[in-house]
């Protein structure tokens, strides 16, 4: 599968992503380092284990890494799941914490989607 089908199977921004990284091989070398970052997993550790602090910086890092690799579906909703954990000054998530389950869920499908399509390159 090319590089243009794998994105456009993810609803990505290739465009955008080449416009940083400037050649398709620097970008397929970077779609290999996402697939071993470890953020997913911590993230559903956290979730599992309650510890909200972590998860949303599990959440945020995937938001920041998706969207710099323009993983457009993927990184809004990492987005949207890092600002319902997001706490304030006394550390309290911004909630409300009943959408986290769904949300995980939705990026749990949309990683599995990502890296599925970028494993056929």
């Amino acid at each position: 599968m090319s590089l243009g089908a794998c994105y456009a199977q993810i609803g990505g921004d290739l465009e955008g992503v080449r416009s940083r990284l400037m050649t398709d091989e620097r970008i397929e070398k970077f779609i290999g380092i996402f697939a071993e970052d470890p953020s997913f997993g911590n993230l559903r550790t956290a979730l599992d284990e309650g510890d909200l602090k972590e998860a949303f910086r599990a959440a945020h890092t995937m938001k920041g890494i998706s969207r710099d690799m323009g993983f457009t579906s993927l990184s809004d909703i990492a987005a949207e799941l890092a600002d319902v954990l997001r706490p304030d000054e006394e550390g309290v998530p911004a909630g409300p914490l009943e959408r986290v389950p769904s949300l995980f869920e939705q990026l749990e499908e949309a990683y599995t989607r990502t890296v599925d399509a970028f494993s056929m390159i």
